[in-house]
């Protein structure tokens, strides 16, 4: 009996593995770069770096250009995987380009993104009525990330036991839990 408890458990829980591993979203492959630079020291820098760097953030906004578009991004530092981490302080803002259309729906106000690139210029704009300096990149590699559900604060998992006999000598036991 006590076998039979450990086989339904165990195949309980790896049914569960498998269903939670199949609601996940899948992430963009991030090719690394160097990320030492952030967007505010590479605006005040007396030289362009050469190298290609990597930075990430939250879209701004987006301009269509007539053979390119623009992506204006908050940036924030990347974790190991490229994303960013919108829980920790801003690096600052940076202009990132990529050839061809973009579409405004995608790369809304607010999505994360990821861009990998040599920056072409420093151009200065504005934010507000205040003047900013804007390092813009143009990307070999822009990543959009998937769009996270809310989380409702604390995981909700339940785990249940049920056993028996069913009015006779055989009886049966369950084992559950949900998410």
């Amino acid at each position: 009996m006590l076998e039979a408890l450990r086989e339904n458990f165990l195949f309980v829980g790896l049914l569960g593995l498998l269903l939670s591993l199949m609601g996940c979203s899948s992430n963009p492959v991030i090719t690394p770069a160097d990320r030492s630079l952030s967007p505010k020291q590479t605006a005040t820098a007396s030289t362009l770096p050469d190298q290609p760097l990597q930075w990430g953030g939250v879209v701004i906004g987006i301009t269509n250009l007539a053979d390119s578009s623009e992506v204006e991004i908050l940036a924030y530092p990347l974790d190991e995987e490229g994303r960013p981490m919108k829980e920790s302080a801003s690096i600052g803002r940076f202009i990132a380009t990529q050839p061809g259309y973009l579409e405004a729906g995608d790369y809304a106000s607010g999505r994360l993104v990821t861009a990998t690139g040599r920056i072409s210029a420093i151009r200065t704009g504005l934010i507000g009525e205040a003047e900013y300096e804007f390092p813009v990149m143009l990307c070999e590699q822009l990543a959009l990330w998937p769009e996270q559900r809310e989380s409702r604060g604390k995981p909700r998992i339940r785990f249940g036991f049920g056993a028996s006999s069913g009015g006779s000598s055989y009886g049966g036991i369950g084992i559950g839990f949900g998410f």
